[in-house]
């Protein structure tokens, strides 16, 4: 389901057929986002209902013709529970682990943004967000640690840190083939440029695609798709996606092999460095095990 908040502020001309009568009445009968008369009324006492632009108690009368806007309270966070592990949290800002499958924002319940409501309270800073927020996106096939801010100040800063490319980011992908050595691929993505930052840490015979890499990746811009286009145009694409094999085999049917596993920067409150390293998922161990236990069923036993 998509969640949809009410409008902040609505207005409304005092129809001529309406007779004088007192503004939280009014108030009620011209707004449906209203629950009641009390509402209404304790919106006027805190100045949050005008007439013509001016503040006014709830025993005004309201005349036909008039300007009528309420100021509606913000609307609470949507609340979408999920058990997720908080990797770093302090007064300004938290890392929380993002499965694999899960959205980072957008209009739908089921997303890490709003699942932050249930697992952090607001900050006790005085620019404190109602809600932690993500600052920067994993796609929803990827895992990994996401940066959230707690204060407007600290998401303006992060933003700019993102922006002025002062985040250092570290993924760990399996692709497909024997990708030795390191590099450095610039590629233009979106019509964008763009460059990523390579190495390779292992490379195992496999089953299906021959040679199995693991390969760490540090992007140096942030656009989408990067990494796993970026691969892809070395001939080596991330084990399970498909979209960008090019006729190679990815196997699919095992999830996309791609995770976030470090993240640093300078603490927008502090200024201290921050560094979070998380091991690469249990997922991509298990699979390198199964790859090199087939192998070894496969090799030809000594004569």
């Amino acid at each position: 389901p998509e969640y949809t908040p009410p409008m902040p502020t609505l207005h409304a001309i005092i129809p001529e057929t309406l007779a004088p009568e007192r503004v939280d009445r009014v108030a009620l009968g011209l707004f449906a986002a209203l629950a009641s008369l009390s509402q209404a009324r304790k919106l006027a006492r805190k100045g949050a209902l005008r007439l013509d632009g001016l503040a006014v108690p709830p025993m005004t009368t309201a005349l036909p013709g008039q300007l009528m806007e309420v100021d509606l309270p913000d609307p609470p966070p949507p609340r979408f529970e999920i058990p997720l592990e908080i990797l770093h949290v302090d007064d300004w800002l938290a890392v929380v682990y993002k499965p694999a499958g899960l959205i980072t924002s957008g209009p739908r319940l089921r997303t890490l943004a709003h699942a932050l409501p249930a697992l952090l309270p607001p900050s006790p800073l005085p620019d404190a967000m109602a809600s932690a927020h993500p600052v920067h996106r994993l796609d929803a096939r990827v895992q990994g640690p996401v940066l959230c801010a707690r204060t407007r100040g600290a998401a303006m800063e992060l933003g700019r840190a993102f922006q002025e490319g002062r985040v250092e980011k570290r993924y760990r992908a399996l692709v497909v083939g024997a990708l030795q050595g390191e590099g450095e691929v610039e590629l233009p993505v979106e019509s964008k440029p763009s460059r990523t930052r390579w190495r390779s840490v292992e490379v195992m015979e496999a089953p299906m695609t021959g040679f199995l890499t693991t390969v760490d990746l540090w992007p140096l811009t942030g656009r989408r798709h990067q990494l796993r286009q970026h691969l892809a145009s070395l001939g080596h694409p991330v084990l399970g996606d498909g979209r960008y094999a090019g006729g190679l085999p990815v196997l699919r049917s095992q999830g996309l092999m791609l995770a976030a596993v470090e993240i640093g920067l300078d603490h927008p409150g502090t200024g201290e460095e921050l560094r979070i390293e998380v091991p690469e998922p249990a997922r991509f161990v298990a699979f390198r095990e199964r790859a090199r236990r087939r192998m070894l069923r496969l090799s030809p036993s000594p004569a």
